[in-house]
């Protein structure tokens, strides 16, 4: 069990923005994990590959659920299903955030927000990536103990190996997170 003490709150959204550009998103994620070719899917447009998926959603709550239902197909695809209930919940943290904070001045069935998500088999994980318009990145913060949202980075951070986020160029904000087994 978790203590919720120490969960922290997600911050406020904030300024407009243009999509980034494939090669600027590339750039802020580490690792070169970010396919620039997947940047230019339209909102309910999805690829799945061998070493790569993605998937871009409106930000509506009703994407939360169906980003969780593709990011598990493609655990299954990859033959990585150990991984799905972590996985599940990391993705639909990620892109509830997005889906909830992207959109002031926005309309949300207009705004889009997309998932990546790479299996890398040398350490057993994947590598979930969402990107969303809103420039500022996340604000952990104290949460009231009986408070019923907020917790949404304490739980990436619990459930991932590692997570963090950047900026694309004044343009947005990719946050990422590595699920799966521990190091060996």
């Amino acid at each position: 069990m978790m203590n919720v003490e120490l969960m922290p709150l997600e911050p406020a959204a904030g300024a407009s923005w243009d999509p980034p550009s494939p090669a600027e998103a590339s750039k802020a994620v580490p690792g070169g994990w970010w396919d620039p070719s997947l940047g230019n899917l339209r909102i309910d447009e999805g690829t799945l590959g061998v070493g790569m998926a993605g998937h871009a959603y409106a930000a509506v709550p009703t994407s939360v659920s169906r980003a969780r239902r593709f990011a598990v197909a493609c655990l299954a695809e990859w033959g990585m299903p150990a991984a799905a209930d972590d996985l599940g919940l990391i993705v639909s943290e990620l892109v509830g955030n997005a889906c909830r904070h992207a959109v002031t001045g926005r309309i949300p069935s207009r705004t889009r927000v997309l998932l990546q998500l790479r299996p890398l088999p040398s350490i057993d994980a994947v590598v979930c990536m969402v990107s969303d318009p809103e420039t500022r990145g996340p604000a952990q913060a104290p949460t009231d103990r009986f408070a019923e949202s907020g917790r949404g980075l304490g739980l990436v951070a619990a459930f991932s190996r590692e997570w963090g986020w950047s900026t694309v160029a004044g343009q947005g904000k990719v946050v990422w997170a590595i699920c799966g087994s521990e190091p060996r």
